[in-house]
């Protein structure tokens, strides 16, 4: 893990104008600004801090004591944490309400299988046909709310047009570099094409990849070509869930980089071979409880090493986004610190889709995706554990403010067009900017308007902005 470092030496003259303006929107050269307000880093917190930005990058983070001159600055009495890494959503499928089946399930399949589920959601999903890329919209609007920066789970990169400039689609579109080369030595057969589309691929049913693309994809994440591979794993309680873990280590594609989303079925001798192989783990509370009844065990798998990541998987049954989610697992889990539960949701996912070096911390050198959280400043962990959607006062992605309070954004982007929204009782105000290309010139309530007539058609209901 990096450790953060403070302001070099500069000549300060600048920094006694005060607060000044900025202009910054997509597609032009962002300046260089300053944010000051309480700093969490990774080793130390600054109670008066400042992060210093320039471009999409990190340039300092330290004392405000120290503040580099000839630079804006943002003066916000806030919490500053790097944003939150979602390692595990379905974007498109967080426009449906909240589904809670009557009974409990003993793996994904049944629930998968069964006419509710079909009725509420599969049905309205497969209907939104059109309307998908204004899906994808929707969820990456949420997960802003949420406080998330980066995400896996948007829509295949046949539809990379849909959604463009919200967060980082890791899977997709990360804007952390070009798409890898795996190079000739993971092309078994050129009769078989392969192709990474970004430096994360996110597979939700590994055992059902073909004898090529799992070569592939096996020499590609030895090889560092790939920096993660995300795969849904053992999502149940039953010996079946379980069963599935065993199959996939048969394959050897149980390595560093190989991110096992849920576990719940997993016991201590699964979690040792995990930890010994140096792969990830996340963790998705909430659907795990409503869905199954229990949970994957932390506990064992924390006392084998493995990096443990938090994350919501999708609106029906789990969490609305990260911050909500991680307040769920901080009132139900308490044996799980809010420093731990704040890491899980920054560092923890950056080391084991190993993007720590672009992501996941306030650092020098690291990619400008920061949150600002309204809150105890003197505890600011317990806070961010504690708070809701309506406690986010900034989301920055690259340097580019994106989302956050009303005036707060009409201050860091003055002339530009913003979208007005109300989240649990606060006016917040949301930058669209490249991201609507699906559906150029309109607004966030035209969207929404879209999406809600599709899915009344089919009988459901537009999913609002869950607060907890």
């Amino acid at each position: 893990m990096r450790s953060s470092s403070c302001f070099s030496q500069r000549v300060r003259a600048g920094a006694a104008a005060g607060l000044l303006m900025f202009s910054l929107h997509a597609g032009a050269q962002t300046r260089d600004w300053v944010v000051t307000g309480t700093i969490v880093t990774a080793d130390r917190v600054f109670a008066d801090g400042a992060l210093s930005i320039s471009g999409d990058k990190i340039t300092a983070v330290g004392e405000r004591a120290a503040l580099p001159g000839n630079a804006a600055v943002t003066k916000l009495d806030g919490i500053v944490l790097p944003g939150f890494i979602d390692l595990h959503n379905h974007l498109t499928w967080n426009v449906h309400p909240r589904w809670i089946p009557n009974r409990k399930f003993s793996n994904r399949y049944e629930w998968q299988n069964t006419a509710e589920y079909d009725r509420v959601l599969a049905g309205p999903h497969a209907a939104l046909g059109g309307a998908i890329c204004e899906a994808e919209i929707f969820g990456e609007v949420k997960a802003l709310i949420g406080g998330a920066t980066s995400v896996v789970g948007s829509l295949t990169p046949d539809k990379l047009g849909c959604s463009r400039g919200l967060l980082r689609n890791l899977d997709v579109d990360s804007g952390l570099g070009p798409a890898p080369a795996a190079g000739e030595a993971c092309q078994k057969n050129p009769k078989a094409p392969q192709a990474l589309f970004d430096l994360v691929v996110n597979d939700v049913f590994p055992l059902e990849i073909d004898y090529e693309r799992m070569n592939f994809l096996r020499c590609a994440l030895g090889s560092g070509a790939m920096r993660s591979l995300v795969v849904h794993l053992s999502e149940g309680a039953d010996a079946s869930a379980r069963r599935e873990f065993r199959m996939l280590n048969k394959t050897g594609l149980i390595m560093p980089g190989l991110v096992v989303v849920h576990g719940t079925a997993l016991r201590a001798e699964d979690f040792q071979v995990m930890g010994e192989k140096k792969a990830g783990l996340v963790w998705s509370p909430r659907s795990n409880d409503e869905l199954y009844g229990e949970s994957s065990n932390i506990a064992a798998a924390l006392q084998q090493n493995v990096a443990v990541a938090i994350a919501p998987d999708w609106s029906p049954t789990g969490s609305a986004g990260m911050l909500q989610e991680i307040g769920y697992a901080g009132r139900r889990y308490k044996n799980v610190t809010p420093e731990q539960l704040i890491a899980m949701g920054t560092s923890a996912p950056a080391r084991m889709a190993r993007l720590d070096d672009r992501i996941g911390a306030l650092a020098p050198g690291l990619m400008a995706d920061f949150i600002v959280l309204h809150g105890d400043k003197d505890k600011p962990h317990l806070a961010a554990v504690r708070a809701t959607p309506a406690d986010v006062q900034l989301v920055v992605v690259g340097g580019r403010p994106m989302y956050g309070d009303a005036p707060v954004m009409a201050r860091l982007l003055p002339g530009v067009k913003l979208e007005s929204l109300v989240v649990c009782g606060a006016k917040k105000s949301l930058y669209l900017g490249d991201s609507a290309a699906a559906a150029p010139r309109r607004s966030f309530a035209d969207i929404q308007s879209k999406l809600a007539a599709v899915l009344a058609k089919a009988g459901a209901s537009l999913a609002g902005f869950e607060c907890n």
